[in-house]
């Protein structure tokens, strides 16, 4: 009667004993394989001489003091690192995604996106992961990137002229959407136009908005060859556009900020300027080897968003 063993390929293997394998042959040791599982060395041995049993194939062999593995031993140690990597990297996945349906979602973004951008958000949060808190705040772009440099918020949503802005070391910038800018000016300043030439308006008096817009308004206007007399300085946009009704100044304004406005004041003109400006609305994160569940819920978030409704277009 033949007493030959024959495997059982059925169930012969765990993710359990493949980790037991690859920490044998990491440390070639019973007793250490064990301690780095947190199992019993018993525990171990026994798991060894049930995949052995099922796979009819000695996996270990005693080596002095120590064990080595097989060659089949070795195989599965081998193939076994993958596969439990891809095991932990599913797992952590699943981790993740159950980070992303609890918690509270820290942002900061700026005032115009109060308005118009951040109800969006809220509205998706409440049918996609209605179990997650969003923890709002509201600054322009320089104090919020400061605010995520310090640890305050998990993303910054800012604008930025032309690549100006100043980030912070090691994060990175997600780029949504791309507004115009335009100039309002009074009805009887803006008379018989149908676009504005920056460089038509050296003489006039301006008003600017905040620090980063300011420095827009200087850039750009140095382009046309003349420094702006800002004679007025608000970056309270609906102050902004009653103040160029009243004529005796204009002004640079983003698209989204006359969106949130939701009308101009009744004496009032927004013209497209040419040639075209633009301003960059993006995502500030810290830019981390594992990306937080906050902060790719945010981006996930914001990239369902229509910015059509507000005459965003799509970052390229």
């Amino acid at each position: 009667m033949s007493s030959t063993r024959h495997a059982d390929p059925l169930g012969a293997i765990d993710s359990t004993e493949l980790r037991i394998l690859h920490a044998l042959a990491t440390t070639g040791s019973l007793t250490a394989a064990a301690a780095s599982l947190g199992l019993s060395q018993p525990a171990v041995s026994q798991r060894i001489k049930r995949v052995e049993t099922r796979l009819a194939v000695p996996l270990i062999e005693r080596q002095g003091r120590g064990i080595r593995l097989t060659t089949a031993g070795n195989i599965l140690a081998d193939h076994g690192r993958t596969v439990v990597a891809e095991i932990d990297a599913a797992l952590a996945a699943i981790e993740d995604l159950r980070g992303e349906r609890g918690g509270t979602l820290r942002m900061v973004a700026f005032p115009s996106a109060s308005a118009t951008i951040i109800p969006a958000v809220m509205r998706r949060m409440a049918q996609e992961a209605p179990e997650v808190a969003l923890q709002y705040r509201e600054a322009e772009p320089p104090a919020a990137i400061g605010m995520l440099r310090d640890g305050e918020v998990d993303c910054a949503l800012i604008f930025d002229y032309a690549g100006a802005a100043e980030l912070p070391a090691g994060s990175v910038f997600t780029p949504l959407w791309r507004e115009t800018v335009s100039l309002v000016l009074s009805d009887d300043r803006a008379e018989g136009l149908a676009v504005a030439r920056l460089g038509d308006y050296a003489a006039d008096h301006w008003i600017a908005g905040c620090e980063k817009c300011r420095g827009h308004l200087l850039a750009a206007s140095a382009e046309c060859g003349f420094e702006p007399e800002i004679i007025q300085e608000t970056d309270n946009v609906p102050a902004m556009l009653a103040m160029a009704a009243a004529g005796g100044a204009v002004a640079l304004v983003p698209g989204l900020a006359l969106a949130a406005a939701r009308t101009l004041p009744d004496d009032a003109t927004a013209l497209p300027l040419e040639p075209p400006r633009y301003r960059t609305i993006g995502l500030v994160s810290m830019d981390t080897a594992n990306e937080s569940p906050q902060v790719r819920l945010a981006k996930r978030l914001l990239s369902r968003i229509d910015g059509s409704v507000w005459e965003l277009e799509a970052a390229a």
